[in-house]
């Protein structure tokens, strides 16, 4: 039993450590999912996006769009909405800033 746990351990510790290379493709699909999370938080200083294009960010991570996308990258939907969700009860509730916020939007790509 000490043997496998000493095993598991060494596994989990990879995982953590071992970033996974991307093709350019995965990194442009991570970069969209990224952006529609900061329009969806308001958080886009490049556009002047309207309550509407705001409204439809957030919608995004509920469509078929996004459960294709998350296919692709090897994660789901569900995944990617918990992530969602997890950030905007902690926004919400301020247990994080704005800019803690955007800097963990930034590192998404580490959660999938």
């Amino acid at each position: 039993l000490c043997m496998q746990y000493d095993i598991y351990i060494i596994i989990m510790e990879k995982a953590i450590t071992e970033t996974r290379n991307r093709t350019p493709e995965e990194k442009l699909l991570i970069a969209i999912i990224q952006q529609t999370m900061e329009d969806a938080f308001e958080l886009s200083t490049s556009t002047s996006l309207t309550m509407s294009d705001i409204q439809q960010s957030r919608n995004w991570f509920y469509t078929r769009g996004c459960s294709i996308m998350c296919d692709h990258l090897g994660t789901t939907r569900d995944h990617v909405l918990k992530l969602y969700n997890k950030l905007s009860d902690k926004y919400k509730t301020g247990q994080i800033t704005k800019d803690e916020l955007r800097f963990a939007i930034r590192r998404l790509e580490l959660k999938l």
